[in-house]
């Protein structure tokens, strides 16, 4: 009998999971998903499978450091799978079973019939992302504002764009297959989950990991003084700036003079000193000329007196450790259609106050702080994270790894 149970184990097939996407796998997302744990997992076998766009990283106009970070995929070695056109990923579809599991990391972004080819030969499709937020939904009051703005030589391109778009959803409605699992992050995607999977896991942002881990981390301050946190998002050359296509976008030179103006007067009212969390795709040192960390930001956050940013992802944070914030923004941004809504989707989830660094005064900004700080409530917070970072009835505290949990869910899977 003893025996038969070891044959029986030793056939077994380890599962797989693949993980898809149409870029390099850069230190950062390496870091995002944690890449390492599936890796040294005994539990799971991995591979990755990228697009083989012939960019070479030398094309980019980068720094040696963001060279660096995309040269990370060289660790992958074997496991590193790239394909340069239809048929080239067949062949790799043609190689999954159903002990595969494909993590296609663009799959919000993928039209039907791409994933309709990763299922051909029976693998199954899981997806979880880090933070699927701000929610853009564009009106029709939306559109024709900005078809009153555009010149009237582009009116035929905003329509075959529009129209390709409205086609895309269309088709992603009828044919596009279920995901099945979906390890979605707070209340409002477990209903998307009903929508989009055969089934939903209840799991956690990224940020929400990272929070709980530095919940544990006991380690010196950074700072020792009181200050005042501001997240950078890499502005002017963001990297957000230009996903739209969108214009006006904003000069080095205005956002330059807007932002130093406003931290001048914040300093003088508040007598704090500013720091700044850079963001992680920063290639500043410093933030013209302020103290400056990279890769802290939720230790920062979370010793800091008062935040300060634009639609940053790492408002999470704020939202985790019950700071009191200011969303601040200049007039380009507004400007824009699509980061106007990206602004007030955090300003209405997170109920937040907002300024205008093109033009405020000092007692506008000594206003809109005594408002925030007399009327803070370290509960106000709770409905943003159990909507979209996690679910109020998981468990998570419990939990220290998303990518241990999702593995073992995987293997779990029949």
């Amino acid at each position: 009998m003893l025996n038969i149970n070891i044959n029986l184990s030793s056939n077994m097939t380890k599962k797989k999971i693949i993980f898809l996407r149409s870029f390099y796998f850069d230190s950062l997302l390496f870091e995002k998903l944690d890449f390492k744990k599936y890796i040294d997992s005994k539990k799971i076998e991995t591979e990755f499978w990228r697009s083989n766009n012939n960019i070479k990283i030398s094309d980019f106009k980068v720094e040696e450091i963001f060279q660096k970070r995309l040269s990370k995929e060289n660790e992958l070695g074997d496991k590193l799978k790239k394909f340069s056109n239809f048929w080239e990923l067949f062949k790799l579809v043609k190689t999954t079973s159903k002990d595969c599991f494909i993590y296609d990391i663009d799959y919000l972004n993928r039209g039907p019939f791409f994933s309709l080819l990763l299922k051909l030969f029976g693998a199954h499709l899981v997806f979880h992302g880090h933070s699927n937020f701000p929610i853009i939904k564009i009106e029709k009051k939306d559109i024709k504002q900005k078809i009153k703005r555009i010149p009237a030589k582009q009116y035929l391109f905003f329509f075959l764009k529009f129209i390709r778009f409205f086609l895309k959803k269309i088709l992603n409605r009828l044919i596009k297959p279920k995901l099945d699992i979906f390890f979605y992050n707070g209340e409002y995607e477990k209903l998307l989950s009903k929508k989009i999977s055969k089934k939903g896991i209840s799991l956690f942002t990224r940020d929400y990991e990272q929070y709980l881990i530095e919940l544990k981390n006991n380690s010196q301050r950074l700072v020792n003084e009181e200050y005042i946190l501001f997240l950078d998002q890499s502005y002017p050359i963001p990297f957000d700036n230009y996903f739209t296509n969108e214009d006006p976008v904003t000069t080095e030179e205005k956002y330059k003079n807007a932002i130093l103006n406003f931290f001048h007067s914040l300093e003088k009212l508040y007598n704090k000193k500013i720091i700044v969390a850079l963001h992680p795709n920063s290639r500043r040192e410093k933030f013209f000329n302020y103290e400056s960390y990279k890769g802290y930001t939720n230790h920062l956050v979370r010793y800091s007196s008062f935040v300060i940013g634009h639609d940053s992802l790492s408002l999470q944070f704020v939202a985790l450790w019950k700071k009191p914030c200011l969303l601040i923004y200049n007039q380009d941004m507004i400007d824009r259609l699509t980061k106007k809504k990206e602004l007030d989707w955090f300003k209405d989830n997170m109920n937040l106050k907002t300024l205008n660094i093109d033009k405020f005064s000092n007692q506008e900004i000594i206003s809109k702080l005594s408002v925030i700080e007399s009327d803070f409530n370290k509960n106000r917070y709770d409905n943003f994270i159990h909507k979209f970072l996690r679910e109020k009835n998981n468990n998570s505290e419990h939990v220290e790894f998303k990518a241990q949990l999702i593995i073992d869910k995987i293997i779990n899977h029949h």
